[in-house]
């Protein structure tokens, strides 16, 4: 009964929905306070002696939980690079104005930073196209946008053909799917930051991914049926990226997204994080057919 409410209101309010999108403060409100707010920050955490505890970092600005905060605070002890990020998934579908729920977004839109995101679905394009076109901040330099399903194969030949290569600041990943697989293919550009979901259901050290998917329609109708059969486990991402050059240094407060810095940045300043499991979990999916790494 409350799906159907929720979906006569947005038919009813369909006909305003541009207006309310064009009305909001983001785009007819002066965004400076933000912005100051954000480098007041930046400067504040700079000068810190010591490093603070994650659970006084995170915010959201534009990511869907705390992963703006975590990121502002990464980047302010390492600095921002060329301020260059690109992002592979970023929703759009559970926010009523469509605004995008992103890693990238805040950068983009509070730092001025410039970007590539990449999405499968192209009405999520659509709506980050509109978003970025309208959102003063980025009217004049958007981000660029691709709708393409990624694969280990065309990676890398659709991140240069976007005009991205060698050294970037930000590589955020979560497709639901086969990030195991994509962040092991990643070779066009050397991040300085990642931000990778992780499956948080996994509350042992196992270190196990699905099997790489080639149909992920179908994929996608399986994991309707389980929900917890997606990704990669923490220790698996964590070899991975200890592999590639990269140190584990914070997790969400959901615990589904980890953040990596290269492993010659922010020592003495972002300690590795040491994950323990003192009550092993494991999730409910864990035995179908998952690949040991």
């Amino acid at each position: 009964m409350r799906h159907l409410i929720y979906l006569l209101r947005r038919f009813l309010t369909w006909p305003l929905r541009d207006f309310a999108y064009l009305s909001h403060p983001l785009f007819n409100a002066d965004t400076s306070p933000n912005q100051i707010a954000q480098k007041q920050l930046l400067a504040t955490y700079s000068s810190l002696s010591k490093p603070l505890p994650r659970e006084a970092l995170g915010f959201r600005a534009f990511s869907q939980f705390d992963e703006d905060g975590l990121l502002l605070y990464i980047f302010s002890q390492i600095g921002f690079g060329q301020k260059l990020g690109i992002e592979i998934g970023a929703d759009c579908q559970s926010d009523y104005f469509a605004f995008p729920e992103s890693n990238l977004t805040n950068l983009l839109v509070n730092h001025a930073w410039r970007g590539l995101i990449i999405d499968a679905d192209h009405k999520n394009i659509q709506k980050l196209q509109r978003f970025f076109r309208n959102c003063r901040s980025t009217t004049y330099q958007p981000p660029q946008l691709l709708q393409a399903t990624l694969t280990r194969d065309n990676l890398n030949q659709s991140i240069a053909k976007a005009g991205f290569k060698g050294e970037i600041d930000l590589f955020s990943l979560d497709v639901d799917s086969n990030d195991y697989w994509l962040f092991q293919a990643l070779e066009v550009v050397k991040p300085r930051v990642l931000v990778l979901e992780i499956n948080q259901f996994w509350q042992s050290p196992d270190p196990v991914t699905i099997p790489y998917q080639t149909d992920l329609t179908a994929f996608a109708h399986l994991r309707q049926e389980n929900p917890s059969y997606f990704g990669a486990s923490l220790n698996a991402m964590v070899k991975l990226a200890k592999k590639k050059g990269y140190r584990l240094v914070a997790l969400n407060n959901f615990g589904h997204n980890a953040f990596f810095v290269r492993k010659d940045l922010g020592r003495g300043k972002l300690p590795t994080l040491k994950v323990k499991y003192p009550k092993q979990k494991k999730p409910a999916s864990h035995k179908m057919e998952w690949v040991r790494v």
